[in-house]
């Protein structure tokens, strides 16, 4: 997509009432109350949209940019006592007292762009609109910095980061400055200690991250940072190509934060834009996105070439990529991921998680006659929709996968943590365990009581059941087919709608293994085994190539759970 295109996008949905663009709303399910379908008018897409008209430069661009950006800062919390200082509320619609909560995140996303104008446009806006937009700009730095995300926070310690720098170079601030060069350089040296970004594989961002480097690097002047800046970049590419998988022309799991299964058309073309190898998006895929704002209104770099050829061709076949993502005091509660890469398919997973809506823990892909990538996802929904306070734990083989799933007693429903009830008490009609495999001719079966097949093309992934418990009640495995779906789902409970207090449950045992096999390969014959290591622990082996063993709580328990005690005759 280019400018004209994106601005064509959004010249149609502007309002000169409101000197804002608008969009049928559609929310993530968090932070916003507005019903999905409300013709809304938000506030960073309107600044991408000013930001857009400001590039192509005519006058009658720049009149309609000053009264979007005008009506934008009036937005902003600029009162220094208050809890939401500096941030701007997603929607005109609903202010920031209506929010639930506000997104402190928005002094960053908003700032940045304001950084931006300010930095290659100002000398064509009126020199007062430029003045409010100076202070605006210092609202949101100063937020920024009395918020102090820390470097774990990967996009947003770099964004926010990148606007205390812009700040400090435009206005000028030299605390601000200061602060935002020890910040981003905080992110590098973090970022080094873990082995890689702690926001972890993810494809909406790591791009964020590479897109936000992309920008300051045109921006800021002073040079450590410049250095710094360029340093994540390299490493944001590193991430990308290690995980990238050719033949289906997708980001192979796990990743930590997606909002979408398959990569958009937007962030195939940069990076088929960026290495100049053709990427082409998945057909359900293609489209205008408002998201792809970032294609015309930062001026990209290339990829590094060094690593270029890893988006042609895998390196070799079978291929397996291990890395640890967030390091821990002790090693074995570190969080891994394991990828499993072969010519037409791959499958990745991370060594213990959540299972919030954004999570892919577990997923792979592979390329069949008629679809380009199939996605086989493993889930767990609560009514339906993905559950935050499920934990899953995964040991990873080549292609083969144990699985563990158990409940957490310090998470949300469907958003990580800002929707968790007050008492800890869920309502629910159902819990299910699902595989799911996602795209054209997506089928499954039974093979025999306890084992399943999900297939499509050349691949099948075939889900070995072990008798499981959902505390008081025993799971039951059946299988689910729908045109592009087919499941194999664990009922964990279905009835009339209750009160769960996990905390009451004394046996939480769900377990499973998955391969991921060419048609015509048999499966193993031995499915995985539970036994009791020690009171409320657990461990599930399965004896499969070298061996696979997952210990884990059989009652909730908090995020990372505490690991069991050593047995007496340990060795050691």
């Amino acid at each position: 997509m280019d400018l004209a295109t994106y601005l064509a996008h959004c010249d149609a949905r502007y309002s000169p009432d409101q000197h804002m663009v608008g969009v049928a709303w559609s929310g993530p399910g968090y932070h916003s109350t507005i019903p999905n379908g409300t013709w809304v008018h938000p506030t960073r897409e309107s600044l991408d949209y000013a930001l857009a008209l400001l590039r192509r430069g005519e006058e009658a661009d720049v009149q309609r940019a000053a009264a979007i950006i005008d009506k934008v800062l009036s937005l902003q919390d600029t009162n220094p006592t208050s809890p939401t200082y500096g941030i701007w509320p997603w929607l005109l619609e609903e202010p920031l007292a209506r929010m639930k909560p506000p997104d402190w995140n928005w002094a960053d996303f908003c700032g940045i762009r304001l950084a931006q104008m300010l930095a290659h446009h100002a000398g064509r806006l009126p020199e007062a609109l430029v003045g409010a937009m100076r202070a605006s700009l210092a609202h949101a730095a100063w937020s920024i910095f009395r918020r102090n995300v820390q470097p774990s926070y990967t996009n947003i310690a770099i964004m926010g980061a990148g606007v205390a720098l812009a700040a400090g170079e435009i206005l000028p601030s030299p605390r601000l400055l200061d602060y935002g060069r020890r910040r981003l350089h905080n992110v590098v040296t973090h970022t080094a200690h873990h082995g890689g970004f702690n926001e972890y594989n993810s494809p909406t961002y790591t791009l964020v991250a590479l897109v936000e480097c992309e920008r300051l690097l045109h921006m800021i002047q002073d040079q450590d940072a410049r250095a710094d800046l360029e340093s994540l970049r390299r490493t944001a590419w590193q991430t990308i190509a290690e995980h990238f998988h050719p033949a289906t022309g997708q980001w192979a799991g796990p990743h930590s934060r997606a909002y979408h299964d398959r990569l958009t058309a937007a962030q195939a073309a940069y990076l088929s834009s960026q290495t100049g190898v053709e990427i082409q998006p998945h057909p359900t895929m293609a489209g205008v996105e408002a998201e792809a704002a970032w294609l015309v209104t930062v001026d990209h770099l290339p990829c590094p070439p060094e690593w270029v050829p890893r988006f042609r061709a895998l390196p070799q076949d079978p291929l397996v990529v291990r890395q640890r993502f967030i390091r821990r005091e002790e090693e074995e509660r570190s969080t891994w991921g394991t990828t499993w890469f072969t010519r037409d398919a791959c499958l990745g997973t991370v060594n213990h998680d959540n299972l919030w809506v954004q999570r892919r823990p577990l997923i792979g892909y592979w390329r069949t006659p008629d679809d380009p990538a199939v996605i086989l996802r493993l889930r767990f929904l609560r009514d339906g929709q993905d559950f935050a306070s499920a934990y899953l734990q995964n040991a990873q083989q080549a292609n083969t996968v144990l699985s563990v799933i158990s409940l957490l007693n310090d998470k949300g429903d469907f958003h990580d943590h800002l929707d968790r009830p007050g008492d800890g008490i869920f309502e629910a009609e159902e819990f299910r365990v699902r595989y799911e495999l996602s795209g054209v001719g997506a089928m499954v079966q039974p093979l025999d009581i306890d084992r399943f097949e999900l297939h499509a093309g050349g691949f099948r992934a075939v889900i070995h059941t072990v008798p499981s418990n959902f505390g008081p009640y025993t799971l039951t495995w059946e299988i689910d087919q729908a045109e592009g779906r087919a499941c194999v789902d664990g009922i964990c409970y279905r009835g009339r709608r209750r009160r769960f207090n996990f905390a009451e449950f004394k046996n939480i045992t769900i377990v499973a293994g998955l391969e991921l096999l060419p048609v015509g390969k048999a499966p193993v014959k031995g499915a995985p085994k539970v036994s009791t290591i020690q009171p409320n622990w657990a461990q599930a082996t399965w004896s499969v190539g070298r061996g696979l063993a997952l210990a884990f709580p059989l009652q909730v328990h908090r995020y990372l759970p505490a690991r069991p005690a050593p047995s007496n005759d340990d060795d050691e």
